[in-house]
C-alpha cells in the first residue's frame, strides 16, 4: 500500500468532518483508521489531538499527542515530532487559560 494514498485517505476525509463541525464523525474515522493504517500510528493520534483540542477535550487531547510524540520519536521522524509539539504546546496554553 502506498503511504501518500493512506495518508490522503485519512487526512481528507478527516479534515471534511472536521471543519463541517462533524467530531463524532471525525472520531469514528480516526478510531477506523487505526487498524486500516498501522504504518501511521504516530499521524493518527496527532490527528486524534487535533480534533480534541478543535473539541475541548483537552486532557484526551493531551493523551494523543503524548503518544504522537513517543511514536514519532521512536521512528525518528523528526518532522512529525515537531509538529506534534507544536500542537500541544498550543493544546497547553488553551488549558492553562481556561482554569480559574
Amino acid at each position: 500500500m502506498d503511504v501518500e494514498i493512506s495518508i490522503e485517505g485519512l487526512i481528507t476525509p478527516f479534515n471534511e468532518l472536521l471543519e463541517s463541525g462533524d467530531f463524532e464523525g471525525a472520531e469514528a474515522h480516526l478510531a477506523s483508521s487505526l487498524g486500516q493504517y498501522p504504518s501511521l500510528q504516530a499521524l493518527i493520534h496527532f490527528q486524534f489531538g487535533r480534533l480534541y483540542v478543535r473539541w475541548n477535550k483537552l486532557s484526551s487531547a493531551m493523551s494523543h499527542l503524548g503518544t504522537a510524540a513517543e511514536l514519532a520519536h521512536a521512528a525518528n521522524d523528526h518532522v512529525l515530532l515537531s509538529i506534534v509539539q507544536l500542537e500541544f504546546k498550543s493544546a497547553r496554553q488553551i488549558q492553562v487559560g481556561q482554569k480559574p
